[in-house]
């Protein structure tokens, strides 16, 4: 149960932590072309969603550890997902893409499994 924790607090912190980097002008041009910047309505959905993320990851690590190594290790987990989030986004732009859905997306099905189980 708790390494269903674990996964959800690390996938979930990228996936996050990328929606929230989309929802930058910046960001987004990057990925979409020089000039592109996310409509009025993508950019909330985007920050809801990173949020959403982010809470869940921190719900998942205080489940998994307690509040307050929880919270110390939501706050590592955070860390090393910037780290790589950004060394991704100056290298291989498509992977972290990639790997920012795909995050979310096994996060959300993790701490779902992790409360079943």
């Amino acid at each position: 149960m708790t390494a269903l924790y674990l996964l959800a607090l690390f996938t979930l912190s990228y996936g996050g932590m990328f929606a929230l980097s989309m929802a930058l002008d910046r960001h987004y041009a990057d990925l979409r072309g020089r000039g592109a910047a996310p409509s009025s309505a993508l950019r909330k959905r985007l920050q809801l969603g990173g949020a959403a993320a982010l809470a869940l990851s921190l719900a998942a690590s205080v489940h998994a550890m307690g509040a307050s190594h929880g919270l110390l290790l939501w706050l590592g987990a955070l860390t090393g997902a910037c780290l790589l989030l950004v060394l991704l986004l100056s290298c291989a732009l498509r992977l972290a893409a990639v790997l920012g859905v795909a995050a979310y997306a096994c996060g959300s099905v993790a701490y779902l499994l992790a409360g079943v189980y």
